[in-house]
């Protein structure tokens, strides 16, 4: 079990909020291709008793690495985190049946027979389209009426009312806000495996508390320690907004820290981090100015919050098949060896007995 092991990823219709900024792989990882991801019928999870294929992980993984190969050692944690939001998709989905919001055939079939025409007059057929995507007919049918319930749904939650209250409760990241910051970079020797954050995020730590403890100063120990240029300015790295200048989780961890703050040690592709805000510039934009931006934040908060909320009622279980995120510590669990052979099994077991 792994610890401050969680790795991000965008995926448009999932339920948590994630960027991908490249997985944390250097020139001397054993690079694996994306065909070595686990073969489709290979159950990983179950949830309120509903088997999960790897199959929904697979097409969340390949839509964050595009194509590219990734660390043998990067995997684990990329499957763990695409996992975790399926998982709390399934939740969603089940909050949306206890509310009774259910679309019909005909409204699913009037869906993909749109998305067909637009297809057509783009010149691409939407079934070649789904298939390099990952998806059976059958799941690209559930993906359609997935999509339709969240939007009915969301109709009648993300309320110009609602947007503003949002907009309120998260005013800097969305307000044009800007935090000057200083950062103290450790990175790793080779790749940025688990092992290499537990041992980085410890020695981060440490830092930390010689910087709390007076025995230096944050600046010192930047030209000290860290392996960024900014250690030549002391960490500093001038003015930041809060999205698309610094990897998402730095930004994160930056924006919630108070004037003068240093943040535990913060995981990006880059390394392991000490942030600290040493000035703040107020933004100006008014709710109605960032509506665009605030409605996908949005929806992933109340997404997140409902899939919070039936985990305390739905039975997960994870079979050991793939790598996953302990929903309490945020540990990385590994996928267990026997229980891969016995899934295998199983699923040779079900072949001969067709």
């Amino acid at each position: 079990m792994m610890s401050r092991w969680c790795l991000s990823l965008l995926i448009p219709t999932i339920v948590l909020p994630a960027v991908a900024h490249g997985q944390a792989d250097v020139a001397r990882a054993e690079m694996i291709a994306v065909s070595a991801l686990k073969p489709p019928g290979t159950i990983v999870a179950k949830v309120a008793g509903k088997p999960v294929d790897v199959a929904a992980v697979n097409r969340l993984v390949k839509v964050a690495l595009h194509g590219r190969p990734v660390s043998k050692a990067a995997l684990p944690g990329l499957e763990a985190q695409a996992l975790s939001q399926v998982i709390n998709r399934r939740l969603v989905e089940l909050y949306l049946d206890s509310q009774k919001v259910s679309v019909t055939d005909a409204e699913i079939d009037k869906a993909i027979a749109e998305r067909e025409k637009e297809m057509q007059k783009q010149g691409t057929d939407l079934a070649v389209i789904r298939a390099e995507s990952g998806f059976t007919a059958a799941a690209y049918r559930d993906e359609v009426k997935w999509e339709l319930r969240r939007n009915k749904f969301l109709r009648g939650v993300l309320t110009d009312e609602q947007l503003e209250k949002y907009f309120d409760a998260h005013r800097q990241q969305f307000d044009g806000t800007e935090l000057r910051v200083s950062h103290i970079l450790l990175r790793p020797d080779g790749a940025l495996t688990p092992d290499e954050v537990d041992s980085l995020s410890a020695r981060a730590d440490s830092i930390r508390d010689e910087i709390i403890g007076d025995i230096t100063t944050f600046e010192d120990a930047a030209k000290k320690y860290s392996s960024g240029p900014s250690r030549e300015k002391g960490g500093d790295l001038g003015f930041i907004t809060r999205h698309g200048v610094m990897p998402e989780e730095f930004a994160k961890e930056a924006f919630a820290l108070d004037k003068d703050e240093i943040s535990p040690p913060v995981t990006t592709h880059l390394g392991v981090h000490l942030i600290k805000c040493t000035e703040l510039r107020p933004g100006k934009n008014t709710w109605r100015d960032v509506r665009k931006e605030l409605v996908p934040a949005a929806t992933n908060s109340v997404f997140a919050q409902l899939a919070a909320g039936m985990r305390e009622k739905a039975e997960i279980d994870y079979t050991g098949a793939m790598a996953h995120i302990d929903p309490e510590t945020g540990n990385l669990v590994e996928a267990t060896d026997a229980a891969a052979d016995k899934d295998a099994a199983d699923k040779d077991s079900s072949a001969e007995g067709k």
